[in-house]
């Protein structure tokens, strides 16, 4: 079915035809999944969708814990876009994102600059799994913690006292001292001296040490109501990392625990049983257990994204593969068969075939560009004379299939007519 257009500009008068395989493709229901009887899924494939699912899921859980995953849905929407207009046959749209697609190549690396640099070392296998190398703290650290902070509670004195997790700090601390003393209540009582030059930071704990002190960390980006800066610079580096923090109030005294993009306030009665529970938990799950891993690859554990991520690595291959093509496939025509250039006191009778069957190969995402009602098998018959005629049919013969495509097959190759004069009228005689 086709829809004809006609627009009259100036003296010239365009035609423009659209073609209803979108319509069609819409109305059809196993359209969808027409394709997948001309292509083999194989070994091959099912890896390329496993390494894919493992990227998307990756990049999910590294947005969902920054807080950026409106920012992937963006991104996703415009894949789509581009999808459902390579599929549909949207041409102007089509062509818009392949002229901008390195601009948005550009502005995706701008935007997402953190996000990226934390996706690579988020994926460092040394890093991430069980038996990558590990820096154990010592009990006794987190006694000596425990007892500095609530000395500190009692005087007063603000601090901000930070356990590295699992994730790099170095892209969202800043600055500090470095150090590299051993942990005991009197240094982090001493670093938190109102006296001390870097006492409004934060000090790192790594191993039994204290790496640094008078660290700047990122504030949160959300408003919290009855913190202070302390509390704000706790909860942003919660929202960016695996890390868990403690804050010491300095106008209240109030022990405040921040983690998991979340920041809790200790009750007073509740800190000598809350305080070393929360922090024994944070170190036997990232640092004490010789066995502790990543729990996020483990079956159950986000099991929403885990499904979510082989439906988007199934659908991506569906449609880059099967549907845009990165393979070849051949698909076959019913082409009818036309004469040209015949002089008008001849006729052509006896046709057979009428119709050539061509196999074209190539791309899936060639043949979207392909118009099969405009393909024919020309014939040129200004040579021929009167009588049966056998021609045989080439690749040069048939017209309207583009460069991309190739013809691979034509059945049957000859085809047979009769070219008889017309008689004259007794008006002519």
């Amino acid at each position: 079915m086709r829809i004809r257009f006609t627009s009259v500009r100036g003296s010239k008068v365009q035609t423009f035809h659209y073609n209803q395989r979108m319509t069609a493709q819409l109305l059809t229901a196993g359209a969808i999944f027409a394709n997948f009887s001309s292509f083999d899924i194989g070994l091959r494939d099912y890896l390329d969708m496993i390494v894919v699912a493992f990227l998307v899921y990756a990049i999910v859980l590294l947005f969902k814990k920054t807080h950026s995953l409106f920012l992937f849905n963006g991104v996703a929407v415009l894949v789509l876009i581009y999808i459902f207009a390579r599929y549909f046959g949207l041409y102007l749209t089509s062509y818009l994102f392949s002229f901008f697609f390195g601009f948005f190549v550009i502005i995706f690396i701008v935007v997402f600059q953190r996000e990226l640099r934390r996706l690579f070392e988020w994926l460092s296998l040394w890093r991430k799994f069980p038996y990558s190398k590990r820096e154990l703290i010592p009990d006794f650290v987190s006694v000596q913690v425990i007892e500095a902070v609530v000395a500190l509670a009692r005087a007063k004195t603000g601090a901000i006292i930070v356990f590295p997790g699992a994730d790099n700090l170095d892209m969202v601390a800043a600055g500090g001292i470095p150090l590299g003393g051993r942990v005991s209540a009197e240094l982090l009582q001493s670093i938190f001296d109102p006296s001390s030059p870097g006492h409004d930071g934060a000090a790192m704990i790594q191993g039994d040490r204290v790496r640094a002190f008078g660290v700047h960390l990122p504030l949160a980006r959300k408003g919290i109501k009855k913190f202070g800066t302390r509390h704000r610079a706790a909860l942003g580096l919660a929202e960016r990392s695996d890390a868990f923090i403690i804050v010491v109030s300095e106008e209240r005294g109030v022990i405040s625990i921040a983690e998991d993009s979340d920041i809790k306030a200790l009750p007073e009665d509740s800190v000598a049983d809350e305080l070393p529970a929360r922090l024994h938990d944070f170190l036997r799950k990232h640092l004490l257990d010789g066995d502790a891993g990543p729990k996020s690859w483990y079956p159950l554990v986000n099991w929403k994204e885990k499904l979510a991520s082989i439906l988007i690595a199934f659908f991506l291959w569906y449609a880059f593969v099967i549907q845009l093509g990165a393979g070849t496939v051949t698909k076959n025509f019913q082409v009818p068969v036309e004469f040209r250039s015949l002089p008008v006191e001849y006729l052509i009778e006896s046709i057979s075939p009428t119709e050539i069957s061509v196999s074209l190969s190539g791309r899936n995402q060639d043949f979207s560009f392909l118009n099969a009602d405009k393909l024919k098998i020309s014939l040129d018959l200004k040579d021929s004379v009167v009588g049966v005629q056998k021609y045989t049919v080439t690749n040069d013969n048939v017209v309207g299939a583009p460069d991309t495509l190739s013809i691979v097959n034509l059945t049957p190759k000859v085809i047979k007519f009769n070219i008889k004069k017309i008689p004259s009228s007794p008006q002519e005689q």
